[in-house]
């Protein structure tokens, strides 16, 4: 009895990963290639476009950011800098815009009570945009000098309203390697990335490092100051633009655009215990507590089943046929071990489309999945519990 429900137990890890390849590739190549859009637009005709970048202590990591915006082709635009840091960012900005007239620096207000730091900042930053499109961009991201230009050309082709990319994923230390494309692989698992470009289907994704948005829309739908106390402030203005009859598009930029979320274990823990648990429930309306809880021990669950379940019982099977020499424990050992192999294989794969971190750590996918377990666990826990999350000083409550 106890070998068939280890055996189904495997087969079921066996066909999620089937699945989880599936929709992950196939929504890859579904998505649009900013890289390769061809621009049909005399210059005359395209838009004036404010970017808008919220800063808080970013200095070790603002330069190649502000860099990439002095150098971008597309020359009708405006720069603003919204800044709340206590560290000399906004020293490093200015040395490196030198008289470029495109920037202009603000001093973000008190954060006031109900809003999250950076819905406050865009928000206040976009008072004072000129642009007929607002580009809402992170201070941790890079960007090729076509960028601009090749978003603009794509969203006036597609009449898009909403536009966000996906980027490419830098990841430079070992815990990085290991645990980022865990839960960023999960993301086009969870919400299949190309249904985004489908105005009938309710998928909304985005990413908060890169949005895109028609002026007329952002004030129709009453700006950020409508989703003030949301922590997943992209994923929740995305929903906020469809939902209200508007075109939201993602598009794949890989080749054009590059960020680095976090820089260190601690980074990564606190960055994704944030926003793991919370924009999740946030973004489904989840508001009892008894579904949160649901939530919490079923994300948590199915993470072991996929990640850490194939390598461990990999492990158990090999202890236990050298142990006793059964032909069922050979059978296991066989099943599970391709399992675990073929996990490796997909990951690889996924890694290596989406562009995150190295794809040869795919080998540790186990190890970032045991992580990402506990960052899931412990951004839940802090959620629900009152205690609220922390990022960058400031500590946010769950307010859905």
């Amino acid at each position: 009895m106890i070998d068939t429900v280890l055996i189904m137990l495997l087969a079921l890890c066996l066909i999620a990963w089937i699945l989880y390849f599936i929709v992950t590739i196939w929504n890859y190549h579904r998505l649009p290639n900013l890289g390769r859009v061809q621009s049909s637009h005399a210059l005359q005709t395209l838009p004036f476009v404010s970017v808008i970048v919220p800063t808080r202590n970013e200095a070790y990591r603002i330069i190649d950011c502000i860099k990439s915006l002095k150098h971008q082709s597309y020359k009708h635009l405006e720069i603003i800098i919204i800044d709340d840091s206590t560290d000399n960012t906004i020293k490093i900005i200015k040395e490196i815009i030198g008289n470029d007239k495109r920037f202009i620096i603000l001093k973000q207000e008190k954060l006031p009570k109900g809003w999250v730091g950076k819905p406050h900042a865009m928000q206040q930053a976009s008072k004072i945009a000129k642009g007929e499109y607002l580009l809402f961009i992170d201070a941790d991201t890079s960007h090729e000098p076509q960028l601009i230009s090749q978003a603009i050309s794509h969203v006036l082709t597609e009449k898009i309203d909403l536009l966000s990319v996906v980027p490419r994923h830098l990841c430079m230390t070992f815990w990085e390697k290991v645990i980022q494309p865990i839960p960023l692989g999960l993301i086009p698992f969870i919400s299949p990335l190309a249904q985004v470009n489908n105005p009938k289907s309710k998928v909304v994704v985005a990413f908060g490092p890169f949005m895109l948005i028609k002026r007329s829309v952002f004030d129709a739908v009453g700006g950020y100051a409508t989703i003030k106390g949301k922590i997943a402030d992209d994923a929740e203005m995305a929903k906020l633009v469809k939902n209200s009859g508007y075109n939201v598009g993602l598009a794949n930029a890989q080749s054009l655009m590059k960020i680095r979320m976090y820089d260190s274990f601690h980074a990564v823990w606190e960055g994704w215990s944030k926003n793991i648990f919370m924009g999740l429930v946030q973004k489904r309306g989840i508001t009892s507590r008894s579904f949160q809880i649901l939530v919490a021990l079923a994300g948590a669950i199915g993470i072991f089943a996929t990640m850490v379940f194939p390598f461990l019982f990999t492990i158990v099977s090999l202890y236990f046929y050298l142990l006793t020499s059964l032909i069922i424990w050979q059978h296991l050992l066989l099943f599970s071990g391709f399992i675990w192999l073929l996990a490796i294989l997909i990951q690889f794969v996924v890694s290596y489309k989406y562009r995150i971190g190295s794809p040869i750590y795919s080998i540790l996918s186990f190890l970032g999945g045991f992580i990402t377990i506990g960052i899931f666990l412990n951004s839940a826990i802090k959620a629900m519990s009152g205690v609220g999350v922390t990022w960058k000083g400031r500590i946010y409550h769950n307010s859905t």
